[in-house]
Parts: structure tokens; C-alpha cells; sequence
């Protein structure tokens, strides 16, 4: 499901517009707008509408119907037939739209905290937010779902308030130099990194590409900004060494972690009990909804950015309320669902790489032997990982062998990749061409106490998957 674009009344008269965005003006320099959109299907009442390009759809031909919507101005960057309204023209309208986010977020002026990463970006940039919420109720900027892009970051920015102290951006990329000019459009206080891996190959290349991608939020913060990194990634680890910063800041299980996890442990239900050290504090200790390690690292970033963006040391019991607003998992991001004959399903179908899955995995086969039932791993297509796409999956595969699944369903496209070396190693496996079969082939395999991990690229629709199993209730045939 794709997160939706938030409301914003950012306030610019066409002549700042003009000149903030280089753009050539037809109209009256003091009209303001009240607001930004690209949607011409949003409530466009005395706002700009921007044009944006795209494959599929091309804001260029919604200028109409944007306008029939009560659009004040338009931000263009071609010339639009019968477009009866004041109206800038700019060489690119993402490009544009970047810079009056801007504009926006120094206008605003709080402290911004960014989070990049190859994976775990989206529950350590909602464990932040917790986190700041618990020092600063209802003074921080923070947006579900994952607006990373260079559509969705902007808009993020645009909707930055004054009653609001801080604020959390994801920072997300496919293509090469999207993270440094998004960190130039979040100008971030706080840099958050969580770790680099392969992910879009497709659009970003080799792992050493990948690392100069994910790299530049902590390249590109200000001097005065802080920057932290997992210390137990070496590549992040070495960026984080590189940043020209105030303060560099590692959080990990290692020692050179300063939010050291000292220790963690899991029971039969997926929570985790955590001791978290700090320099010069208290280390705290808490009770985790968050699975596995993935969860221990999201919780020692939030707790290390949230004190390093408002200098505050964070309490036990500010922490205890931070974990209570953890506790509703968003669907499809290591969220557990127990059904009946304790069958435990985890969905983790929003999206699957190389290093999210291996984390997955190890996650799912740390409850298996928690609750003593058997592994179940149903494993969707890792997309956008390019011509090497069968040799990525495999590979994957090979780091999964000790995690002792008893099952392991491949779904869709490559994912039959992942299925020769669990063969090999005498794990019965199974293919599947699309999500209804293996939704039909799990439950017809299922038995009672197995713990099964779904996950899968997004755009696979392992979703489905899960509510064939919600809806049958886990029981098996």
C-alpha cells in the first residue's frame, strides 16, 4: 500500500517561489499560495500545483483538472495550452519542488533527524519519533509509512510546522545521488545509518556503489550536526569515521558501540527483554515488541538520536511509554500474527533484500526454538536486484542453511533461486508461480506449532499470503 502524501499549508508568494526555485514568472509577484500538491485529486483551494513528470503519468496533463480543483498557481516546466492561471515555469519540477521544501524546513528551523540504511529504516525512523514523543509530547514532526523519495521527503518537509520542535525524515534511494540531495533538502541535525547491504542493484550497482549511496547522509551532514552509525557494520562503522562532524555516535552489540546492547533474549511470544548501555547514563532496560535483532538495533538508534537531538537523557519510564507506542506493529514489517493450533505467522512481506532477509530469518529461527516448533520459511522474489538476480538469491540462501528450517516455499520469478541449496541440504523445499498456489501449498502443509516467516518484495503480493492464512486461521488440512 503506498503511504499517503501529507496535507501541508506552507505559505510562499509566487515572487519568492520565482526566486527560490530560478523558475520565470507569468503573474503577480504578492499572490501567495497556501499549500503545495502534485495530486490534482487533492484539495488544491488556493494552493500551487506542481507538475511532476513521471512514466506512467505526467502532471503536465492534470493542469485542467488542477485548476477545476481551485489551484491558485502552477509550477510547470513546459508550456501548458489554455492554462489560464499565474503560473512559474522552472527547468525541473522535482528539482523545484526539493528546493521549496527547502525553503520550508529552514523557515521552520527545529532539529531534523534523518535515517538512511539498506534495511530498517522505516521501524528505526518510527522508533525515533517514539522515542523524541516521549520527551517532547506532541511537539514532534513525524510521518507513517515510508515518504523517502524525492517526492515524498519533500512533501515531508512541507508540512513541518511551528508548534512542532523536531521532526524524522526517512531518506531512502534507487538511483545514485538521491541520498546526498535528499540530505541536502532535510539539512538533518542528527544522522541516523543503519546499515549497508545490497539493495536495488538494478538502479545502484555493486555493494561498493551501495556504500557510497547510503554513505553521503553521514558524508553530508554539517559540522555541527551529529552522526550515528551500527558500529557493528563495517562499512557504516568507516563512514561514520569520515563524517566531518560535532559528534560521532555508534550504537551496536560491539564494544565500540557508545548505546552498547548489552544484553537480549526473547520469549515465546516474539518480545525481547533488552539492557541497553549509554555513556555517562543509567543503561536502561525495557521489554521489546520488536523482533529479533533488528528490533534491539531500532531501539538503542531511537534511544541515541532522541538524546542526541534534544540533548536530554531519556528515563526508564519516558522509554516504557515510547515501547508501549511500538507495540501496534505496522502490517508486513516483522508484525507477528498468532493463529489457532499456535501456528505464529510473521509477516514481513513490505519488502525483502539480501540483509533484510538474512535478519528475518534469524529473527523467526530464534522463536522457533523459543516456542519449539518447526521453521517455516516462505520466501517471495527479492526485485530490482538485476542481471544477477538468481546469483543474489542463491547466495542468500547459502547464509540461511544453519537457521534450520524444516520447509522453505520459494514464490514468484527468482525466488526459485533460493530453493537449491536448502535441497541439498535435505530440507523439503517447493516452488510456487504465484502467491494463491503457495497460500493453497503452505496450508495444505502446515502443522500445528510451526512458526512461518512470509517475506517477500512488496511487489510481489506475499500479502495475500498472510490473509489466506488469517482468513483459514491457521489451522491445517
Amino acid at each position: 500500500m503506498a503511504s499517503l502524501i501529507p496535507e501541508n499549508r506552507a505559505r510562499f508568494t509566487l515572487g519568492e517561489i520565482a526566486e527560490i526555485a530560478s523558475g520565470t514568472l507569468y503573474g503577480a509577484a504578492d499572490l501567495a499560495v497556501e499549500g503545495v500538491v502534485s495530486d490534482s485529486r487533492q484539495n488544491l483551494a488556493g494552493k500551487l500545483f506542481v507538475a511532476l513528470p513521471g512514466d506512467r503519468y505526467d502532471g503536465h496533463a492534470f493542469v485542467s483538472a488542477a485548476l477545476r480543483a481551485g489551484a491558485r498557481a502552477l509550477l510547470v516546466e513546459r508550456d501548458v495550452p489554455d492554462a489560464k492561471a499565474p503560473l512559474i515555469r522552472v527547468a525541473s519540477t522535482y528539482t523545484a519542488l526539493g528546493l521549496l521544501a527547502r525553503a520550508q524546513r529552514r523557515r521552520w528551523g527545529g532539529r531534523l533527524v534523518a535515517v538512511a540504511g539498506s534495511a530498517g529504516k522505516t521501524t528505526t525512523k518510527s522508533c525515533v519519533a517514539a522515542a523524541l514523543e516521549s520527551l517532547l509530547p506532541g511537539r514532534v514532526h513525524h510521518v507513517a509509512g515510508n515518504l523517502n523519495n524525492r517526492v515524498g521527503v519533500p512533501f515531508v518537509l512541507l508540512s513541518l510546522v511551528a508548534e512542532k520542535l523536531t521532526a524524522v525524515v526517512e531518506i531512502g534511494t534507487n538511483a545514485p545521488g538521491e541520498v546526498a540531495e535528499l540530505t541536502r533538502l532535510a539539512e538533518p541535525d542528527v544522522g541516523v545509518l543503519t546499515l549497508i547491504g545490497l539493495e536495488h542493484t538494478e538502479g545502484l550497482g555493486s555493494l561498493d556503489d551501495i556504500d557510497v549511496e547510503e554513505s553521503s547522509l553521514l558524508l553530508g551532514l554539517g559540522a555541527r550536526a551529529t552522526a550515528i552509525g551500527n558500529a557493528d557494520d563495517e562499512r557504516v562503522q568507516r563512514a561514520l569515521e569520515r563524517s566531518r562532524v560535532a559528534a560521532r555516535v555508534g550504537y551496536g552489540f560491539s564494544e565500540r558501540a557508545a548505546y552498547r546492547i548489552l544484553e537480549r533474549s526473547m520469549n515465546r511470544s516474539g518480545t525481547s527483554r533488552l539492557r541497553i548501555g549509554r555513556p555517562g547514563r543509567p543503561a536502561l532496560s525495557l521489554d521489546c515488541p520488536l523482533l529479533g535483532d533488528a528490533g534491539a538495533y531500532a531501539v538503542a538508534a531511537a534511544v541515541a538520536a532522541a538524546e542526541a537531538a534534544t540533548t536530554r537523557e531519556i528515563q526508564a519510564a519516558e522509554l516504557s511509554q515510547a515501547v508501549a507506542r511500538w507495540g501496534s506493529v505496522e502490517a508486513g514489517r516483522l508484525s507477528p500474527l498468532p493463529l489457532a493450533d499456535e501456528i505464529f505467522v510473521l509477516d514481513d512481506t513490505y519488502n525483502s533484500n539480501p540483509a533484510s532477509l538474512a535478519s528475518s530469518v534469524r529473527a523467526a529461527a530464534e522463536l522457533s526454538v523459543a516456542r519449539a516448533g518447526r521453521l517455516v520459511l516462505v520466501l517471495g522474489e527479492m526485485r530490482e536486484l538485476g542481471e544477477r538476480s538468481p546469483e543474489f538469491h542463491r547466495q542468500a540462501a547459502e547464509t540461511l542453511l544453519g537457521a534450520g528450517a524444516g520447509l522453505v516455499l520459494g514464490v514468484v520469478g527468482d525466488a526459485r533461486w533460493f530453493l537449491e541449496p536448502f535441497t541439498k541440504r535435505g530440507v523439503e523445499t517447493a516452488f510456487c508461480e504465484d502467491v494463491e498456489a503457495a497460500a493453497t501449498l503452505l496450508m495444505s502443509r502446515l502443522l500445528p506449532g510451526d512458526v512461518v516467516l512470509v517475506k517477500a518484495s512488496r511487489s510481489v503480493r506475499a500479502e495475500r499470503i498472510v490473509e489466506r492464512l488469517r482468513e483459514r486461521g491457521g489451522s491445517p488440512t
